[in-house]
């Protein structure tokens, strides 16, 4: 029986093989995810309009009164100008900072639309989300930051522990807190030395129970349960000189008889924990997940 191959004439699979390639050339030669519409861009910009450059300085300095009639009087006479977008950027932040979020918003919004980078789009993005969270938005803020944190996260503009830190919050605040623990846990593995992870300990919850008097829940693998501690103390020890982290003794009670479990490592939440018991698994090491809130010894 004859292929489907080799029916096609010879010359139509060079035409398409030919095709193909050049298709994939201009991937490679121009790009086809937008991403480098930023440098094609800036390789041939108007000059930057002083107007709006000091109203990014006002902005800065606090100037935001200042720096809204500045813009609006730019944009005024300058609707078509190459630096619109930017203005209109500006002018958004500008009235935002003034408490003015639905009108801030406003403006953003059309710099969004008409946003001639990527880098411009995301930060005018950014502040949209801010201004809805300042309007108590906080599932539209929440979905906002998350578009931000998943499709802008090569902006280098966009702090990623901000956005991140700042979905916490939005999910936090509708209602969310075991998704916003998880955002705020990104905060704190990922940028343990950044400026929001000693914000992200003080919003998750595992950090601070509502009980002031509870240690922060965390879960554990149990290895082994002996009714000796010596014994307990002696298998501990040999999980240590294998390389095993975090291995403690646990004393507590079994149908109120004292027992002394050997746990190992120390996980922020279940889904952490499940991942470590495969990987003990593997090793030919049987455990149980444990919470890290145990029925003291009596």
């Amino acid at each position: 029986m004859r292929t489907y191959l080799s029916t096609r004439p010879y010359r139509e699979w060079l035409w398409i093989a030919s095709f193909t390639l050049a298709c994939l050339l201009l991937i490679v030669l121009t790009g086809c995810d937008g991403r480098t519409e930023d440098a094609a861009a800036s390789a041939a910009l108007p000059p930057r309009p002083e107007a709006v450059a000091q109203a990014a300085r006002d902005i800065k300095a606090g100037q935001h009164a200042a720096a809204e009639q500045a813009l609006l009087a730019f944009l005024k006479e300058n609707q078509g100008n190459y630096y619109a977008p930017e203005a209109e950027y500006l002018l958004g932040q500008a009235i935002a900072a003034q408490g003015h979020y639905e009108d801030g918003k406003s403006h953003l919004e059309t710099a969004i639309d008409n946003a001639n980078s990527r880098t411009l789009k995301a930060l005018a993005m950014l502040g949209r989300a801010d201004c809805n969270m300042a309007l108590r938005k906080y599932s539209l803020a929440s979905r906002q930051y998350h578009w931000l944190e998943t499709m802008y996260r090569d902006v280098k503009a966009i702090p990623q522990d901000e956005v991140l830190f700042k979905l916490g919050m939005a999910t936090k605040a509708a209602g969310c807190p075991e998704t916003a623990d998880y955002w705020f846990n990104q905060v704190i593995e990922l940028y343990a030395t950044g400026p929001y992870a000693a914000q992200a300990k003080t919003q998750n919850s595992k950090y601070n129970p509502p009980d002031p008097d509870a240690q922060p829940l965390v879960f554990s693998l149990e290895v082994s349960v002996f009714a000796n501690e010596d014994k307990a103390n002696a298998e501990a020890e040999a999980l240590r000189a294998k390389g095993y982290r975090n291995i403690e003794v646990v004393a507590t009670t079994r149908n109120s008889n004292p027992v002394f479990e050997v746990r190992m490592g120390r996980f922020q939440n279940r889904n952490e924990a499940v991942r470590a018991q495969t990987d003990a698994e593997l090793a030919g090491l049987n455990t149980t997940i444990r919470p890290g809130a145990i029925e003291p010894l009596k």
